[in-house]
Protein backbone atom coordinates (compact mmCIF):
# COMPACT_ATOMS: atom_id res chain seq x y z
CA UNK A 1 0.00 0.00 0.00
CA UNK A 2 2.83 2.42 0.84
CA UNK A 3 4.36 1.93 -2.60
CA UNK A 4 1.01 2.52 -4.31
CA UNK A 5 0.45 5.75 -2.39
CA UNK A 6 3.94 6.97 -3.25
CA UNK A 7 3.49 5.99 -6.89
CA UNK A 8 0.28 7.98 -7.34
CA UNK A 9 1.56 10.97 -5.37
CA UNK A 10 4.54 11.17 -7.71
CA UNK A 11 2.14 11.13 -10.66
CA UNK A 12 0.60 14.38 -9.43
CA UNK A 13 2.51 17.25 -11.02
CA UNK A 14 1.91 20.85 -9.94
CA UNK A 15 3.28 22.02 -13.31
CA UNK A 16 0.27 20.43 -14.98
CA UNK A 17 -2.31 22.24 -12.86
CA UNK A 18 -5.48 23.12 -14.75
CA UNK A 19 -8.84 24.49 -13.67
CA UNK A 20 -10.54 21.22 -14.67
CA UNK A 21 -8.43 19.37 -12.07
CA UNK A 22 -9.15 21.86 -9.30
CA UNK A 23 -10.48 20.66 -5.98
CA UNK A 24 -10.56 22.26 -2.52
CA UNK A 25 -7.40 21.61 -0.50
CA UNK A 26 -7.99 23.06 2.95
CA UNK A 27 -5.63 24.21 5.69
CA UNK A 28 -7.63 25.13 8.80
CA UNK A 29 -5.57 27.07 11.34
CA UNK A 30 -6.66 26.29 14.89
CA UNK A 31 -5.74 27.80 18.24
CA UNK A 32 -7.52 25.23 20.44
CA UNK A 33 -9.65 22.32 19.17
CA UNK A 34 -11.91 22.67 22.20
CA UNK A 35 -13.42 25.89 20.88
CA UNK A 36 -13.76 25.10 17.18
CA UNK A 37 -15.30 21.63 16.86
CA UNK A 38 -18.26 22.78 14.69
CA UNK A 39 -15.87 24.61 12.35
CA UNK A 40 -13.60 21.55 12.06
CA UNK A 41 -16.68 19.49 11.19
CA UNK A 42 -17.93 22.05 8.65
CA UNK A 43 -14.59 22.34 6.82
CA UNK A 44 -14.55 18.55 6.58
CA UNK A 45 -17.78 18.87 4.57
CA UNK A 46 -16.42 21.72 2.46
CA UNK A 47 -13.26 19.88 1.39
CA UNK A 48 -15.30 17.57 -0.93
CA UNK A 49 -12.78 14.73 -1.11
CA UNK A 50 -9.77 17.04 -1.25
CA UNK A 51 -6.86 17.50 1.12
CA UNK A 52 -7.71 18.62 4.65
CA UNK A 53 -5.00 19.73 7.07
CA UNK A 54 -5.61 21.03 10.60
CA UNK A 55 -2.67 23.25 11.56
CA UNK A 56 -1.51 24.66 14.90
CA UNK A 57 1.39 26.93 15.86
CA UNK A 58 3.19 26.65 19.20
CA UNK A 59 5.07 29.82 20.08
CA UNK A 60 8.50 29.41 21.66
CA UNK A 61 12.20 28.74 21.14
CA UNK A 62 13.59 25.33 20.28
CA UNK A 63 15.88 25.07 23.30
CA UNK A 64 14.54 21.92 24.96
CA UNK A 65 16.26 18.55 24.66
CA UNK A 66 13.14 17.08 23.02
CA UNK A 67 10.99 18.76 20.39
CA UNK A 68 7.83 19.87 22.29
CA UNK A 69 5.60 19.22 19.28
CA UNK A 70 6.32 15.47 19.34
CA UNK A 71 4.43 14.91 22.59
CA UNK A 72 1.54 17.15 21.55
CA UNK A 73 1.15 15.62 18.10
CA UNK A 74 -0.39 12.40 19.46
CA UNK A 75 -3.19 14.41 21.09
CA UNK A 76 -3.94 16.11 17.80
CA UNK A 77 -4.20 12.73 16.10
CA UNK A 78 -6.60 11.62 18.85
CA UNK A 79 -8.63 14.78 18.23
CA UNK A 80 -8.91 13.94 14.51
CA UNK A 81 -10.13 10.45 15.47
CA UNK A 82 -12.63 11.90 17.94
CA UNK A 83 -14.06 14.27 15.33
CA UNK A 84 -14.24 11.49 12.70
CA UNK A 85 -12.92 13.81 10.02
CA UNK A 86 -10.63 12.87 7.15
CA UNK A 87 -7.79 15.22 8.00
CA UNK A 88 -4.09 15.41 8.73
CA UNK A 89 -2.80 17.28 11.78
CA UNK A 90 0.30 19.46 11.57
CA UNK A 91 1.91 21.20 14.55
CA UNK A 92 4.90 23.51 14.24
CA UNK A 93 7.07 25.54 16.62
CA UNK A 94 7.96 29.15 15.79
CA UNK A 95 8.96 32.42 17.43
CA UNK A 96 5.64 34.01 16.42
CA UNK A 97 2.25 32.82 15.22
CA UNK A 98 2.72 34.61 11.92
CA UNK A 99 6.04 32.88 11.25
CA UNK A 100 4.54 29.50 12.17
CA UNK A 101 1.60 30.04 9.83
CA UNK A 102 4.02 30.73 6.99
CA UNK A 103 5.74 27.40 7.77
CA UNK A 104 2.43 25.54 7.68
CA UNK A 105 1.27 27.13 4.43
CA UNK A 106 4.54 26.34 2.67
CA UNK A 107 5.17 22.85 4.05
CA UNK A 108 1.76 21.24 4.70
CA UNK A 109 0.80 18.49 2.30
CA UNK A 110 3.12 16.55 0.04
CA UNK A 111 4.14 16.89 -3.59
CA UNK A 112 1.33 18.47 -5.60
CA UNK A 113 -1.17 17.83 -2.81
CA UNK A 114 -0.72 21.20 -1.12
CA UNK A 115 -3.34 23.48 0.48
CA UNK A 116 -4.86 26.06 -1.86
CA UNK A 117 -7.32 27.51 0.65
CA UNK A 118 -6.39 28.80 4.11
CA UNK A 119 -9.15 29.08 6.73
CA UNK A 120 -8.95 31.22 9.86
CA UNK A 121 -11.31 31.85 12.72
CA UNK A 122 -12.51 35.43 13.04
CA UNK A 123 -10.69 37.93 15.25
CA UNK A 124 -13.28 39.16 17.75
CA UNK A 125 -13.91 39.50 21.49
CA UNK A 126 -16.14 36.42 21.71
CA UNK A 127 -15.31 34.20 24.70
CA UNK A 128 -14.37 30.73 23.39
CA UNK A 129 -16.82 27.93 24.20
CA UNK A 130 -15.48 24.56 25.37
CA UNK A 131 -17.28 21.97 23.22
CA UNK A 132 -15.54 19.10 25.05
CA UNK A 133 -17.34 20.05 28.28
CA UNK A 134 -20.62 21.65 27.15
CA UNK A 135 -23.51 19.48 28.35
CA UNK A 136 -25.46 19.42 25.08
CA UNK A 137 -22.45 19.36 22.76
CA UNK A 138 -22.27 16.44 20.30
CA UNK A 139 -18.47 16.70 20.64
CA UNK A 140 -18.42 16.22 24.42
CA UNK A 141 -15.58 14.01 25.70
CA UNK A 142 -13.38 13.43 28.74
CA UNK A 143 -10.62 11.97 26.62
CA UNK A 144 -8.49 15.11 26.70
CA UNK A 145 -8.69 15.68 30.47
CA UNK A 146 -6.00 14.17 32.70
CA UNK A 147 -6.94 15.02 36.25
CA UNK A 148 -6.64 18.77 36.60
CA UNK A 149 -4.57 19.00 33.42
CA UNK A 150 -6.39 19.68 30.16
CA UNK A 151 -5.03 19.21 26.68
CA UNK A 152 -5.70 22.15 24.35
CA UNK A 153 -6.47 24.84 26.98
CA UNK A 154 -8.64 27.71 25.78
CA UNK A 155 -8.58 31.42 26.52
CA UNK A 156 -10.70 32.27 29.55
CA UNK A 157 -12.53 35.50 30.38
CA UNK A 158 -10.10 38.33 31.01
CA UNK A 159 -7.10 36.59 29.45
CA UNK A 160 -5.23 38.34 26.66
CA UNK A 161 -5.22 36.92 23.16
CA UNK A 162 -2.07 35.25 21.88
CA UNK A 163 -2.15 37.44 18.76
CA UNK A 164 -2.90 41.12 18.19
CA UNK A 165 -5.04 42.52 15.40
CA UNK A 166 -2.08 43.77 13.31
CA UNK A 167 -0.44 40.32 13.29
CA UNK A 168 -3.78 38.71 12.40
CA UNK A 169 -4.27 41.03 9.41
CA UNK A 170 -0.62 40.51 8.43
CA UNK A 171 -1.32 36.75 8.33
CA UNK A 172 -4.30 37.41 6.05
CA UNK A 173 -2.07 39.48 3.77
CA UNK A 174 0.61 36.75 3.80
CA UNK A 175 -1.96 34.16 2.70
CA UNK A 176 -2.93 36.23 -0.35
CA UNK A 177 0.69 37.09 -1.20
CA UNK A 178 1.44 33.35 -1.15
CA UNK A 179 -1.32 32.93 -3.78
CA UNK A 180 -3.74 31.03 -1.57
CA UNK A 181 -7.49 31.52 -1.24
CA UNK A 182 -8.57 32.95 2.12
CA UNK A 183 -11.62 32.28 4.30
CA UNK A 184 -12.51 33.88 7.64
CA UNK A 185 -15.17 32.04 9.64
CA UNK A 186 -17.37 33.72 12.25
CA UNK A 187 -20.23 32.53 14.49
CA UNK A 188 -19.52 28.85 13.88
CA UNK A 189 -19.97 28.14 17.58
CA UNK A 190 -23.68 28.49 16.69
CA UNK A 191 -23.56 25.81 13.98
CA UNK A 192 -25.51 22.62 14.75
CA UNK A 193 -25.54 20.26 11.78
CA UNK A 194 -28.04 17.89 13.39
CA UNK A 195 -30.46 20.77 13.97
CA UNK A 196 -30.01 21.96 10.38
CA UNK A 197 -30.82 18.47 9.07
CA UNK A 198 -34.06 18.31 11.08
CA UNK A 199 -35.15 21.94 11.03
CA UNK A 200 -38.01 23.12 8.84
CA UNK A 201 -37.19 26.74 9.62
CA UNK A 202 -33.65 26.87 8.21
CA UNK A 203 -34.05 26.71 4.44
CA UNK A 204 -31.19 28.54 2.71
CA UNK A 205 -27.49 28.78 1.98
CA UNK A 206 -26.80 32.40 1.06
CA UNK A 207 -24.13 33.88 -1.21
CA UNK A 208 -23.52 37.65 -1.16
CA UNK A 209 -21.26 38.33 -4.19
CA UNK A 210 -20.69 42.04 -3.62
CA UNK A 211 -17.59 43.73 -2.28
CA UNK A 212 -19.14 46.03 0.32
CA UNK A 213 -15.86 47.98 0.57
CA UNK A 214 -16.06 48.87 -3.13
CA UNK A 215 -19.37 47.76 -4.67
CA UNK A 216 -19.68 47.66 -8.46
CA UNK A 217 -21.68 45.77 -11.06
CA UNK A 218 -18.81 43.40 -11.91
CA UNK A 219 -18.60 41.90 -8.40
CA UNK A 220 -20.92 38.90 -9.04
CA UNK A 221 -18.77 37.72 -11.95
CA UNK A 222 -15.21 38.07 -10.64
CA UNK A 223 -12.88 35.36 -9.30
CA UNK A 224 -13.89 35.92 -5.67
CA UNK A 225 -17.62 35.52 -6.30
CA UNK A 226 -17.19 32.43 -8.47
CA UNK A 227 -15.03 30.85 -5.77
CA UNK A 228 -17.70 31.64 -3.16
CA UNK A 229 -20.37 30.02 -5.30
CA UNK A 230 -18.19 26.95 -5.79
CA UNK A 231 -17.81 26.49 -2.03
CA UNK A 232 -21.55 27.01 -1.47
CA UNK A 233 -22.39 24.42 -4.13
CA UNK A 234 -20.01 21.90 -2.54
CA UNK A 235 -21.77 22.28 0.81
CA UNK A 236 -25.19 22.07 -0.85
CA UNK A 237 -24.28 18.70 -2.42
CA UNK A 238 -23.88 16.90 0.91
CA UNK A 239 -26.70 14.87 2.46
CA UNK A 240 -27.23 17.02 5.58
CA UNK A 241 -27.23 20.21 3.51
CA UNK A 242 -28.97 19.00 0.35
CA UNK A 243 -32.47 20.04 1.44
CA UNK A 244 -31.38 23.68 1.65
CA UNK A 245 -31.88 26.06 -1.26
CA UNK A 246 -29.01 28.15 -2.61
CA UNK A 247 -29.69 31.89 -2.85
CA UNK A 248 -27.50 34.41 -4.68
CA UNK A 249 -28.14 38.05 -3.80
CA UNK A 250 -27.80 40.48 -6.68
CA UNK A 251 -26.85 43.87 -5.26
CA UNK A 252 -26.75 46.15 -8.28
CA UNK A 253 -24.40 49.08 -7.83
CA UNK A 254 -23.08 51.63 -10.27
CA UNK A 255 -20.61 53.64 -8.24
CA UNK A 256 -18.85 54.90 -11.36
CA UNK A 257 -21.73 57.40 -11.69
CA UNK A 258 -21.54 60.06 -9.02
CA UNK A 259 -24.84 61.65 -10.12
CA UNK A 260 -27.46 59.82 -8.06
CA UNK A 261 -30.32 61.01 -10.27
CA UNK A 262 -28.90 58.95 -13.12
CA UNK A 263 -29.92 55.83 -11.20
CA UNK A 264 -33.59 56.62 -11.75
CA UNK A 265 -33.34 56.31 -15.53
CA UNK A 266 -30.77 53.52 -15.71
CA UNK A 267 -31.82 51.30 -12.82
CA UNK A 268 -34.44 49.12 -14.61
CA UNK A 269 -32.11 48.48 -17.57
CA UNK A 270 -29.12 47.81 -15.32
CA UNK A 271 -31.12 45.47 -13.08
CA UNK A 272 -32.50 43.52 -16.03
CA UNK A 273 -29.11 43.21 -17.71
CA UNK A 274 -27.32 42.14 -14.53
CA UNK A 275 -29.99 39.62 -13.62
CA UNK A 276 -29.92 38.08 -17.11
CA UNK A 277 -26.13 37.97 -17.03
CA UNK A 278 -26.13 36.29 -13.61
CA UNK A 279 -28.82 33.81 -14.67
CA UNK A 280 -26.76 32.89 -17.73
CA UNK A 281 -23.61 32.55 -15.63
CA UNK A 282 -25.31 30.23 -13.13
CA UNK A 283 -26.86 28.20 -15.94
CA UNK A 284 -23.52 27.74 -17.74
CA UNK A 285 -21.95 26.61 -14.45
CA UNK A 286 -24.92 24.29 -13.77
CA UNK A 287 -25.65 25.97 -10.45
CA UNK A 288 -29.27 25.84 -9.30
CA UNK A 289 -29.96 28.94 -7.24
CA UNK A 290 -32.57 31.60 -6.63
CA UNK A 291 -31.53 35.15 -7.52
CA UNK A 292 -32.69 37.73 -4.99
CA UNK A 293 -32.37 41.38 -5.99
CA UNK A 294 -31.48 43.97 -3.34
CA UNK A 295 -32.74 47.36 -4.48
CA UNK A 296 -31.36 49.26 -1.46
CA UNK A 297 -27.83 48.97 -2.80
CA UNK A 298 -28.79 51.02 -5.85
CA UNK A 299 -31.32 53.43 -4.38
CA UNK A 300 -29.37 54.38 -1.23
CA UNK A 301 -26.72 56.99 -2.01
CA UNK A 302 -24.60 55.83 0.95
CA UNK A 303 -23.71 52.66 -0.93
CA UNK A 304 -22.04 54.65 -3.67
CA UNK A 305 -20.74 57.77 -1.94
CA UNK A 306 -18.80 55.88 0.78
CA UNK A 307 -16.83 53.56 -1.50
CA UNK A 308 -13.93 56.05 -1.78
CA UNK A 309 -13.55 56.09 2.00
CA UNK A 310 -13.88 52.34 2.48
CA UNK A 311 -11.19 51.56 -0.10
CA UNK A 312 -8.67 53.25 2.20
CA UNK A 313 -8.96 50.31 4.62
CA UNK A 314 -8.16 47.67 1.98
CA UNK A 315 -5.26 46.70 -0.27
CA UNK A 316 -6.58 49.13 -2.92
CA UNK A 317 -6.07 52.22 -0.78
CA UNK A 318 -5.24 55.35 -2.77
CA UNK A 319 -2.76 57.32 -0.68
CA UNK A 320 -3.08 60.48 -2.80
CA UNK A 321 -6.78 61.06 -2.26
CA UNK A 322 -9.09 60.37 0.67
CA UNK A 323 -7.74 61.26 4.10
CA UNK A 324 -8.81 59.01 6.97
CA UNK A 325 -10.45 61.29 9.52
CA UNK A 326 -12.56 60.51 12.57
CA UNK A 327 -15.62 61.60 10.60
CA UNK A 328 -14.76 59.21 7.76
CA UNK A 329 -14.28 56.36 10.23
CA UNK A 330 -17.67 57.01 11.84
CA UNK A 331 -19.38 57.24 8.45
CA UNK A 332 -17.76 53.96 7.42
CA UNK A 333 -19.03 52.24 10.57
CA UNK A 334 -22.56 53.54 9.92
CA UNK A 335 -22.32 52.27 6.34
CA UNK A 336 -21.31 48.80 7.54
CA UNK A 337 -24.11 48.75 10.08
CA UNK A 338 -26.57 49.53 7.28
CA UNK A 339 -25.11 46.78 5.09
CA UNK A 340 -25.31 44.39 8.05
CA UNK A 341 -28.96 45.32 8.57
CA UNK A 342 -29.78 44.50 4.94
CA UNK A 343 -28.09 41.09 5.24
CA UNK A 344 -29.56 40.34 8.66
CA UNK A 345 -33.12 41.12 7.54
CA UNK A 346 -32.80 38.39 4.92
CA UNK A 347 -30.99 35.79 7.06
CA UNK A 348 -33.74 34.61 9.40
CA UNK A 349 -34.00 31.25 7.61
CA UNK A 350 -30.33 31.01 6.61
CA UNK A 351 -28.16 28.12 7.80
CA UNK A 352 -24.85 29.57 6.57
CA UNK A 353 -23.78 32.66 4.61
CA UNK A 354 -20.88 33.27 2.23
CA UNK A 355 -19.85 36.94 2.01
CA UNK A 356 -17.31 38.67 -0.24
CA UNK A 357 -14.10 39.56 1.65
CA UNK A 358 -12.14 42.61 0.48
CA UNK A 359 -8.36 42.13 0.53
CA UNK A 360 -6.78 43.54 3.72
CA UNK A 361 -4.53 46.63 3.83
CA UNK A 362 -1.02 46.14 2.51
CA UNK A 363 1.70 45.45 5.05
CA UNK A 364 3.99 48.18 3.73
CA UNK A 365 1.63 51.08 4.47
CA UNK A 366 3.01 53.48 7.14
CA UNK A 367 -0.11 53.30 9.34
CA UNK A 368 -0.70 49.57 8.80
CA UNK A 369 -1.48 48.89 12.47
CA UNK A 370 -4.24 51.51 12.60
CA UNK A 371 -5.73 50.50 9.25
CA UNK A 372 -5.70 46.85 10.33
CA UNK A 373 -7.69 47.67 13.44
CA UNK A 374 -10.21 49.68 11.41
CA UNK A 375 -10.46 46.94 8.77
CA UNK A 376 -11.32 44.29 11.37
CA UNK A 377 -13.70 46.70 13.10
CA UNK A 378 -15.60 47.17 9.83
CA UNK A 379 -15.76 43.41 9.20
CA UNK A 380 -17.01 42.96 12.76
CA UNK A 381 -19.86 45.40 12.10
CA UNK A 382 -20.63 43.77 8.76
CA UNK A 383 -21.03 40.28 10.26
CA UNK A 384 -22.64 41.17 13.60
CA UNK A 385 -25.54 38.92 14.68
CA UNK A 386 -25.49 36.90 11.46
CA UNK A 387 -25.79 33.10 11.17
CA UNK A 388 -22.52 31.14 10.72
CA UNK A 389 -20.67 33.23 8.15
CA UNK A 390 -17.69 32.67 5.86
CA UNK A 391 -15.88 35.72 4.49
CA UNK A 392 -14.21 34.62 1.27
CA UNK A 393 -11.43 36.02 -0.90
CA UNK A 394 -10.41 33.84 -3.85
CA UNK A 395 -7.35 34.42 -6.00
CA UNK A 396 -7.50 31.49 -8.44
CA UNK A 397 -10.01 30.50 -11.09
CA UNK A 398 -11.94 27.40 -10.02
CA UNK A 399 -14.61 27.18 -12.73
CA UNK A 400 -14.59 27.17 -16.51
CA UNK A 401 -17.19 26.92 -19.27
CA UNK A 402 -14.71 26.37 -22.12
CA UNK A 403 -13.24 22.94 -21.37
Amino acid sequence: MFHQVRKYLLMLDSRKDHVKFWRPQMLLLVSSPRSCCPLVDFVNDMKKGGLYVIGHVKVGDYTAVVDPTIEENKYWLSFVDHMKVKAFAEVTLAKSIREGVQHLIRLSGIGAMKPNTIILGFYDSETPRDFFEAGTSPYKTEGFNHGEIQNFPIRRDGEEKHIDVAEYVAIMSDVLRMKKNLCLCRHFHRLDKNFIAKSKHLRYIDVWPINVFNPNSNNPFDVVSLFMMQLAVIINMLAKWKHLRLRVFLCESNNENSNISSFDTQMPQLDTFSRMKLEQSLKSLRIEADIIEIQEWNSDSDFTSHSRILKQFTSHADEDHEVITEENINRSLLYMQRANQIIRERSDQTAVSFIYLAAPPQIGTPDFRERSARYIELLTELTAELPPTILVHGISTVTSTTL
